[in-house]
This record gives C-alpha cells, sequence and structure tokens, in this order.
C-alpha cells in the first residue's frame, strides 16, 4: 500500500498542468481521480501548479475545489504568475500601446471575429459585434465581458495581458494564415484552442512563467514534471525534465513528450502522478 506521506521519486518536486483538455474533462470538470491524486501529491511535498492560458477568473473556483491554498498559478499563457494564498501577482506581462496598435490594424474589424483583451480582471471584446466563440469563452472562464472600442478601451488605461483573436475555427484558419506572420513582427502568437488564436508580449509563454518559477523556488528543470495537450504547452515541455502528453492530444504534441498519458476523459493526469511522482 503506498504512504500517502511518501514521495517514491523524489526528484520531482513541482508538477504543472494545463486545464482544458487536460485536468479538466470535456465537460470542464474536475475527476475524482484527478482530485485524489493531486491531494496526495501535495500530501508528499510536491508543488502543484496549474500553468494555463486561462485568466485568473476561470482558475479561481478549480483552484480552490483543489484546495491549492498555498501554490502558485500561471495565467494567461505565462503573463501573470500569481501566489494562490491571496492571488497577489508575483511576475506579470503586458502588451505595449505599439503592439496594441499594431494588433488592431491588423484585425481591422474581420467579420465573424472578435479581438478580446484579457485583464486582470476583465475581458473587453473589439469587432462589429460579440460573436459566440467570445461569449462561449467568457461563459467557461467565468470572465466579465465588455464590447467597446479601441478608442474607448484606451481611455481606461489597463494592461493587457494577451490579446486573443475569437472565431468559428474555419474563420480562424484562415485569418491566422494571413495574419501570423504579420503579427509576429511585434508578438509572439500561439494558436491555443481551435476558436482561439493569441498574441503575447514577445518572450512570454508558459515556459518563460514555468522558468521564472523554478528559479524562484530554487528547482532544476530535471525536478519538474509538466503535462499538457496543446500547442501552447509545447515550451513547458521543452524546459521541464518529464514532458507527459495527453492520449487526447494532437500526434506533434505527443511527438515532443517523453511520456503518453490517459485522456483527459480518463484522469489521465491522475495517471501521470501515480506512474511518475507516487
Amino acid at each position: 500500500m503506498l504512504s500517502e506521506n511518501l514521495s517514491l521519486n523524489p526528484n520531482i518536486k513541482l508538477v504543472a498542468i494545463d486545464m482544458d483538455g487536460t485536468l479538466l474533462d470535456e465537460a470542464k470538470q474536475l475527476t475524482a481521480e484527478n482530485k485524489e491524486a493531486i491531494r496526495k501529491a501535495r500530501q508528499a511535498g510536491v508543488h502543484v501548479v496549474i500553468c494555463t492560458g486561462r485568466p485568473k477568473s476561470g482558475i479561481l473556483p478549480y483552484a480552490q475545489e483543489l484546495g491549492l491554498e498555498d501554490d502558485y498559478v500561471i495565467a494567461n499563457n505565462g503573463s501573470w504568475l500569481f501566489k494562490t494564498n491571496d492571488w497577489s501577482p508575483l511576475a506579470s506581462h503586458s502588451l505595449s500601446r505599439e503592439a496594441l496598435e499594431h494588433i488592431v490594424a491588423i484585425f481591422d474589424n474581420t467579420p465573424g471575429i472578435n479581438l478580446v483583451f484579457f485583464t486582470q480582471e476583465a475581458n473587453y471584446a473589439l469587432g462589429k459585434e460579440l460573436y459566440p466563440a467570445a461569449i462561449r469563452d467568457a461563459e467557461i472562464e467565468n470572465s466579465k465581458l465588455y464590447h467597446t472600442t479601441f478608442e474607448a478601451f484606451l481611455d481606461l488605461d489597463i494592461p493587457v495581458a494577451v490579446a486573443v483573436f475569437m472565431g468559428e475555427e474555419t474563420v480562424m484558419d484562415a485569418f491566422q494564415d494571413r495574419a501570423d506572420a504579420l503579427l509576429s513582427e511585434q508578438v509572439a502568437t500561439v494558436r491555443s484552442m481551435d476558436y482561439a488564436y493569441e498574441a503575447l508580449p514577445l518572450g512570454v509563454d508558459k515556459g518563460r512563467a514555468l522558468k521564472d518559477l523554478a528559479a524562484e523556488l530554487n528547482l532544476a528543470p530535471e525536478s519538474i514534471m509538466v503535462l499538457g495537450d496543446g500547442n501552447n504547452d509545447l515550451e513547458m515541455f521543452d524546459f521541464a525534465g518529464v514532458a507527459v502528453a495527453m492520449a487526447n492530444a494532437s500526434d506533434a504534441v505527443k511527438a515532443q513528450a517523453d511520456f503518453v498519458t490517459h485522456s483527459n476523459q480518463e484522469s489521465g493526469v491522475a495517471k501521470a502522478i501515480y506512474d511518475h511522482i507516487l
């Protein structure tokens, strides 16, 4: 019987876990198996760090459900690093005014797409109207969503962690093909979901944030395990000593991983924790 206060792999001191498609099942719920495995990992002294493209509002209820009251969260694909005891930001990155103007010029109110500015407390959507993808995303992530203009948003003088183009998959495919090279002149880009194409400050990604956290905690990459399923997890895979892809990940993501676990529908996070930590 496994002792609940013994880590059988003392080399792993931190596990960083993506949310959508990884920690959460398709109903956006935490399975009992994942919750129990995370409880045991924390009891064994392992840091459990949610590392996601979601904003704080979309993370907080799950962090509370998991009891992550004294750990760390990486949000908005590395733009924010929070300490969960009081959700104070330990590090933040934001898009410059020049970068925002560059992004908005390329967006040019493209029909069928919203350009959504993610700030710490709310999201602000540009576009001819609010389209279903942006509305669904705000509902999933418990985010306040305001429909505005660029000029009105600038008057608020709020830092933007990430700007996300949102629309239906085929519309986003065509837009990304047209815009990627132009956007990459001033921002980092990643297609995090089929409906979401993100523009971040240059040099900002999950891997960079995880590297900064590791330095803060004096942890070597070899003592870190990461789990993910998407393109926005690959920088984490490159940094960590152990990279685990979900069975539901694309072949390209699996090819960059050291191991493949069960799918998010089958509590793959729990299996990876038991296989590689406990």
